[in-house]
């Protein structure tokens, strides 16, 4: 009976520490913290290199560097800082994209001091969240959650036409879209100088 009950516990042991393992495995890494593999501008830059783990972009034009990997129904998160020297410094975090050259279309995760965590329309459109009537929900969701001098985390949740965003671990925009259902991801420097920096990217399938 003792050896029943420990083999018992032993494989219940191992199916909880497999489950706890499971959600780690099924990340896709978007950045290998080494190397700009993977991704692609889309116009000309000053400069984009992989420098301390970091992911760093700075353009004197609008630009978009858009990712190899696309998806469908998708949880996407990174970690992204923004130079301060630069008043209304714009970048952004895109999902969905569609589009072989150019500027992409789809969507965009705004990063910046006056939306954060806005979900804006690329040849949608613009501002789908917070949209007309939504303003005070996304002020009072959104206030004091950007922190301009750190270290901020995004997090994009995407199924079917539903899109949700976070902002360093709080809800920031709900929306329902339908135009865009799969495409790549993408990072933006909106071309005001400045460096922007991202790391700690990653994307797993839902």
């Amino acid at each position: 009976m003792k050896e029943y009950v420990s083999s018992l516990a032993f494989f219940v042991s191992a199916i909880l520490y497999l489950g706890a393992e499971e959600p780690d495995k099924a990340w896709t890494p978007l950045f290998d913290g080494k190397t700009t593999q993977g991704w692609t501008p889309r116009a000309k830059v000053e400069s984009f290199e992989a420098k301390d783990g970091e992911l760093r972009l700075f353009s004197k034009v609008n630009v978009w560097v858009v990712s190899d990997l696309k998806m469908a129904d998708f949880e996407v998160e990174t970690e992204v800082k923004i130079p301060l020297d630069y008043k209304g410094f714009n970048s952004g975090l895109g999902f969905r994209l569609v589009g072989d050259k150019g500027k992409p279309k789809g969507y965009q995760c705004e990063i910046d001091q006056s939306k954060p965590g806005g979900v804006y329309g690329i040849g949608m459109g613009g501002w789908l969240y917070p949209a007309k009537g939504k303003e005070a929900e996304y002020k009072e969701r959104s206030n004091g959650l950007f922190k301009p001098s750190e270290w901020n985390r995004f997090r994009v949740v995407c199924k079917g036409p539903s899109i949700k965003t976070f902002l360093n671990g709080k809800l920031v925009s709900e929306v329902e879209h339908r135009q865009s259902l799969k495409g790549s991801f993408g990072i933006q420097h909106h071309g005001k100088g400045g460096t922007v920096a991202f790391r700690n990217m990653r994307a797993r399938k839902l």
